[in-house]
């Protein structure tokens, strides 16, 4: 509330020096530096405007939603390229055992945390999310799709489908880690920069728009309701699960180390606090390595864990993605299995090793096999975007909660090799 005063005495004295430009910069630029918050006022703002917007006016916003997922999913297959092969071939840059014990950590913690909320969720959203869906997959009292179709459409072929890229991203990463390859290292850099400058540049700054347009279609079709009675039960369950992972993680990391799990996590409680307002975890990390310092690791762990596992160790992320991707399958209907999310959590934890380290980079990295592997709908991926983003503060927080776990574990571990 007081960031959204200072912005509206701001807004006054532009207007009284007859400004516009300059109040439409800093619009953009809200939109998209506080992209979280941007989200949620887009949010009220659709569910407003769907209470009494003509359905005419409506099919502009889901012409242009049609327009931007097309745009969307031709730039997935290459942010996945670009990302995950830079990744595993800078990986490789003073690579050692203690390079090898945390990322195989940060996995490990990455796809467990996934698959106990597969578990978890597996049990209880059937419970929460089936009784809000009518026979066959379609939503009771709803509009039918046609009544608020787009009125035209762009077809932009993807280069390649997304699980392409992914095995192309493993085959030239690896290539590089084997040979010295400057030239092709330099052209993944250039694709890197170019698909993130796209990123942050047209997707971030125009997902708010997108989001305004699928929370006022859902309202005007009627499913806004029944939608909000769903989520709002799991993400009650969801944060159970974040406390219940982060407890297990100082559970182990008490036990390996003989140390107060309880003290270590109140030492990392300011990273937490900080990661839960900035949404980042590379803008965390001052505060992260200070609170490691107080863990009683070694220095040298601290300097080379925290910083690794605030680009790699992504527990609350997959808790965040695992949760909302299976209520969403269950709102639609769409049936899934336990072989089918163990291959997608395994996926998405090696994919998400590469997100960009900015609001929503995850999810937005892990778009294309949620598309290729569960078979979302765009209806379905905006819904998923928009939850992602909306909860993406928790999740970090949890993700930067936790390094310090698998940082005492890592010290641990380097401790008994230098005994040997």
């Amino acid at each position: 509330m007081l960031y959204f005063c200072m912005k509206f005495n701001h807004y006054r004295a532009m207007k009284n020096a007859n400004s516009f430009q300059s109040v439409c910069q800093t619009i953009f630029r809200f939109f998209s530096t506080r992209l979280i918050w941007a989200v949620v006022v887009m949010i009220i703002l659709g569910v407003v405007f769907g209470l009494f917007m003509p359905i005419s006016h409506v099919r502009i916003f889901t012409t242009f939603n049609a327009i931007f997922s097309a745009i969307l999913s031709f730039i997935i297959p290459l942010l996945i390229l670009s990302l995950v092969t830079a990744a595993i071939a800078e990986t490789g840059h003073g690579a050692g055992k203690m390079l090898l014990w945390t990322v195989v950590l940060a996995y490990v913690s990455t796809v467990l945390a996934g698959m106990f909320t597969y578990v978890v969720s597996d049990i209880t959203f059937p419970k929460l999310v089936t009784l809000h869906v009518g026979a066959g997959g379609a939503m009771e009292g709803v509009l039918p799709a046609e009544a608020l179709a787009p009125y035209f459409q762009f077809a932009f072929p993807p280069v390649m489908d997304t699980m392409s890229a992914l095995l192309l991203s493993f085959i030239l990463g690896l290539a590089m880690l084997r040979y010295e390859m400057p030239v092709l290292r330099g052209a993944v850099v250039e694709l890197r920069n170019v698909v993130m400058m796209m990123i942050e540049k047209v997707v971030l700054p125009l997902l708010p728009i997108y989001i305004f347009g699928v929370f006022m279609k859902m309202t005007v079709a009627g499913e806004m309701k029944m939608v909000t009675q769903v989520y709002i039960k799991v993400i009650g369950v969801m944060v159970i699960l974040f406390l219940v992972v982060l407890l297990f993680q100082y559970l182990i990391a008490g036990w390996v180390s003989h140390r107060n799990p309880f003290r270590l996590m109140k030492h990392m409680f300011p990273a937490f606090m900080t990661a839960l307002a900035s949404s980042s975890s590379a803008a965390t990390l001052p505060v992260t390595l200070r609170c490691a310092e107080k863990m009683g690791a070694k220095q040298n762990v601290v300097n080379f864990v925290i910083p690794m596992c605030a680009n790699i160790h992504l527990s609350g992320a997959a808790i965040r993605t695992v949760a909302i991707t299976i209520a969403t399958m269950l709102m639609w209907q769409v049936p899934f299995t336990l072989p089918q999310y163990m291959g997608f959590i395994m996926l998405f934890s090696i994919t998400v090793l590469a997100a960009p380290g900015i609001p929503g980079g995850v999810i937005m990295a892990s778009v294309g096999i949620i598309q290729a592997m569960l078979g979302f709908n765009s209806e379905m991926i905006a819904l998923t975007i928009t939850l992602c983003i909306a909860l993406d503060s928790i999740g970090t927080a949890v993700n930067v909660c936790g390094d310090g776990a698998l940082m005492m574990i890592v010290d641990r571990i380097m401790q008994k090799n230098n005994q040997k």
